[in-house]
């Protein structure tokens, strides 16, 4: 017989039954003291995956450990430059906006000299006047200069508007967009297991508010730090034509500033890293209790649920309010040494002015450019700030799209398909350190209906899984009709099966389109026969807007068999070769589980079906039981046969219908 190793009942729950990715709340529906304590280690299991989401380790092994430490590092050490190849997208934006900073940064540099003309125009009238020399006109002199001063003050409005409309609209908006778009093309070319393994919450955080970070920030590496750069150096440069014994005043202090700016923004970066790590998790707390609303308002934990969420929110709290801290000390300490620069140039400058090394108009050119010199060092400072929080939100969205993607492959199962299925030498686990399934054996002829019981854990739903693609198998091969699934692309696998899930989904929108979702191009016919097939029907008949009945956000509008039957009848509307059936009619009542049942049987003629199922009532019918423990098949047979065998099968039909 085939040999499997043993599993314990709560990593079979874990690896089996929990492959829907349902929420931690979600998984505590009973009330009995074993469940709940259940919940509790779950919860507890939850918070540990948020708080260690950077190391998170999917495969267990060392090897693997040490492989994406190596990879962590390599992000770290290369963030500012992807960003940067990331930005390249969008360059035509970017040379735009450089650009108008370039013009910018032009009226900055003018303005100061053309201020210092009309205060020396000043000066010369008024000591003409006092000396008694010929006086012309004040105003005269100084109408041109001082239209000119007005024109290149206006434009360098005009200008940053324009700019700060191209960064902010374009460059900002576009780079989030390709992001997210990126991560989503992303998420579909992931495997299975990553999405099992993965809460909610950590994705919405990396999609949202690690996204909005980069994109805030992006138009901050290219506008105030180049362009501050450029800024920098133009003023300096200025500065040494009006005098250089006061520019060399001002440029001494930039090493002191950049200097402090450098070392105290390193400090700051770890904190953003904690600060994003706990958001995650507040995402995390916030769709599980969104999603487990009725659960935890019926065993009366809110209070418990909110304390949780206090806690989170102090972490968050403390971790922003140490980074804020910290980076915040960069702004203050540039502007010291700026004052300690205009202190300086007042001193020295009035020195020089009674010497007449310098003129009084020279004297405020430097003391304004000064100014100018200061407000991009502290717009690089805040940049530089600002880099080590985009740092850590980029990491952890680079994290995500570093993950190892599927292996895509070409080529297409046969339009025609039959239905022959065959489990030949099959070997997986979920973990290299704990084997699951050793050299499974088994065969489905066309049309047959296939039943899968076995206790919770022993590998049901592993085995679909494996049929579907969802995970690869380590070793032996799975047939359809002849054909290893391995050696054709997923799509087409999966092509050939209807899936109904004991988790319903549903999506916002009509009924009707919920139903049609299963076929591309299904006719409204086609729909309304699907649905008497299913016989769902007759309650959305009773619905006052029939099949154009909105479902709401959380199905709410609709009852749990109402959900169950609508996605049996996409499952009949799809009319593919192969359906399965995962607890398929565990959620209803009796009544409307005879009527599927009767369903099934006409439907399913000419169809293989496989049927997983707890309540053997649903599969005395079906033409061939497989029964699982451990992860092996110990009996196949008939329903009658094997009670007449009296082996596990009977035991288990035994504990369910002995009254």
């Amino acid at each position: 017989m085939n040999n499997i190793k043993n599993t314990s009942l709560e990593n079979g729950i874990d690896k089996d039954e929990n492959k829907t990715s349902q929420s931690v709340i979600d998984k505590d529906l009973s009330g009995d003291d074993k469940n709940n304590k259940y919940k509790i280690k779950k919860e507890k299991d939850g918070n540990k995956t948020a708080e260690s989401v950077k190391n998170k380790d999917f495969s267990g092994d060392d090897k693997n450990n040490k492989n994406k430490m190596k990879k962590e590092k390599k992000v770290n050490d290369h963030i500012l430059l992807r960003l940067v190849k990331e930005a390249k997208k969008i360059r035509a934006g970017i040379l735009f906006g450089s650009l108008l900073s370039v013009l910018v940064i032009a009226c900055n540099m003018a303005a100061p000299r053309l201020v210092s003309m009309v205060i020396e125009e000043m000066n010369k009238f008024y000591l003409l006047r006092q000396s008694g020399g010929v006086v012309g006109s004040l105003i005269a002199s100084v109408t041109d200069i001082l239209l000119i001063t007005f024109a290149v003050y206006a434009s360098k409005g005009v200008l940053q508007y324009l700019k700060m409309l191209v960064m902010n609209f374009t460059v900002s908006r576009h780079f989030t967009c390709a992001i997210r778009i990126q991560m989503s093309d992303k998420i579909k070319s992931l495997p299975v297991s990553y999405v099992d393994k993965t809460q909610p919450g950590e994705l919405l955080s990396r999609m949202t508010s690690d996204v909005s970070i980069m994109g805030n920030t992006i138009h901050n590496i290219v506008d105030t730090v180049m362009m501050g750069v450029i800024q920098v150096v133009g003023v300096a440069a200025m500065m040494f034509i009006v005098n250089w014994e006061l520019a060399f005043v001002v440029i001494a202090i930039v090493p002191l500033s950049i200097f402090l700016a450098i070392l105290i923004s390193k400090r700051s970066e770890k904190h953003f890293e904690k600060l994003q790590a706990k958001v995650e998790k507040m995402y995390t707390c916030v769709e599980e209790t969104y999603s487990g609303y009725a659960t935890i308002k019926a065993y009366n934990v809110e209070e418990a649920r909110e304390k949780q969420a206090r806690e989170i929110n102090r972490e968050i709290y403390d971790s922003e309010k140490k980074g804020i801290t910290i980076s915040s000390m960069v702004g203050p300490l540039i502007t010291l040494t700026n004052s300690i620069a205009y202190v300086l140039i007042c001193l020295i400058g009035g020195y020089l002015a009674v010497q007449g090394s310098i003129s009084l108009g020279g004297v405020v050119a430097i003391i304004l450019y000064s100014k100018q010199f200061a407000a991009p060092l502290e717009q690089i400072s805040e940049g530089i700030s600002s880099m080590q929080r985009v740092k850590a939100a980029s990491r952890r969205v680079y994290q995500m799209l570093d993950q190892e993607e599927m292996k895509e492959i070409s080529g297409d199962m046969p339009k025609e398909i039959k239905g022959n299925v065959k489990f030949d030498k099959v070997s997986f686990s979920y973990s290299p350190d704990k084997s699951l399934i050793e050299d499974l054996n088994f065969e489905v002829k066309k049309g047959q209906k296939v039943a899968i019981v076995g206790p919770t854990g022993a590998g049901k739903t592993t085995i679909v899984n494996l049929l579907m693609r969802f995970y690869d198998i380590q070793k032996g091969i799975i047939s359809i009709d002849g054909v290893d699934i391995s050696k054709v692309s997923r799509e087409s696998v999966r092509d050939l099966f209807s899936m109904v899930l004991q988790d319903t989904w549903l999506f916002k929108g009509t009924i009707f389109e919920n139903v049609a979702y299963a076929k591309d191009g299904a006719t409204r016919e086609d729909v309304i026969a699907a649905c008497d097939s299913a016989y769902a029907d007759h309650f959305i008949r009773t619905f006052p807007k029939g099949y154009d009945t909105e479902i709401d956000e959380g199905t709410s509008n609709i009852s749990g068999g109402q959900k169950q039957l609508i996605t049996i009848a996409r499952a009949f509307l799809s009319e593919r070769s192969l359906l399965i059936l995962d607890e398929a009619t565990s959620n209803v009542d009796t009544r409307t589980e005879i009527l599927i049942q009767k369903a099934m049987d006409k439907l399913m003629k000419n169809k293989t079906a496989f049927v997983i199922a707890h309540r053997l009532s649903t599969i005395v019918n079906s033409d061939l039981i497989l029964v699982i423990d451990n992860g092996s098949i110990v009996e196949i047979g008939t329903h009658k046969s094997l009670l007449e065998k009296n082996g596990f099968y009977a035991e288990i039909y035994n504990s369910q219908y002995a009254n």
